[in-house]
């Protein structure tokens, strides 16, 4: 069972969680142009998908937990979103997308030079939105599945080196202590 399946229920109960994707979903909505077909990976329970369905022509969430991704789906469905969410990882997509969206996912994968090189062959465009470099304080209930205490500009710079770069930072979580978020935008 994936770490995330027993959260899907609740997962969107947690305000800050909420919060977090509103702020990610208002810095990309200047850079839409309503026509897009956007990838959103590590979609969750489509807390950020959702909110730019409106915005685009379609979201496609994509995640390795299935509750998360049947929670997307009941909510889309609700909503009457052009948007679906699939079962599976981001090194296992093919296809082309105008965007891909990530947020709080970076830190869950292992190896970014990898991820840096698979988003280059499915896009011209990305925002990934994680936490700043911590110090492991960041998940409370311990790391199981973290790979990164996030990231520092400068290794962010090193991971996406092929690609064009703008970063801010957009959010702030407030837990045993402040945690800031920023945004990356790539493109080529």
């Amino acid at each position: 069972m994936n770490i995330f399946d027993s959260k899907a229920l609740t997962w969107d109960d947690l305000p800050r969680r909420v919060e977090l994707a509103k702020s990610v979903v208002k810095n990309i909505i200047p850079h839409l142009n309503g026509n897009e077909k956007i990838l959103d990976f590590g979609c969750g329970t489509g807390l950020v998908g959702l909110n730019l369905a409106p915005f685009v022509k379609e979201v496609i969430g994509i995640d390795t937990s299935k509750e998360m991704v049947k929670k997307f789906n009941e909510k889309s469905k609700k909503l009457n979103l052009n948007a679906k969410a699939f079962c599976k990882d981001i090194f296992e997509v093919d296809e082309k997308f105008d965007i891909v969206v990530s947020s709080m996912t970076l830190h869950h994968i292992k190896d970014i030079e990898k991820l840096s090189k698979k988003l280059l062959n499915l896009t011209h465009k990305v925002f990934l939105a994680d936490l700043v470099k911590e110090d492991g304080t960041f998940h409370t209930k311990g790391n199981e599945g973290v790979f990164h205490f996030g990231f520092d500009k400068k290794e962010l710079n090193h991971y996406f080196k092929d690609w064009k770069q703008e970063y801010k930072i957009i959010h702030t979580i407030k837990k045993n202590k402040k945690f800031p978020i920023f945004l990356l935008m790539l493109y080529k």
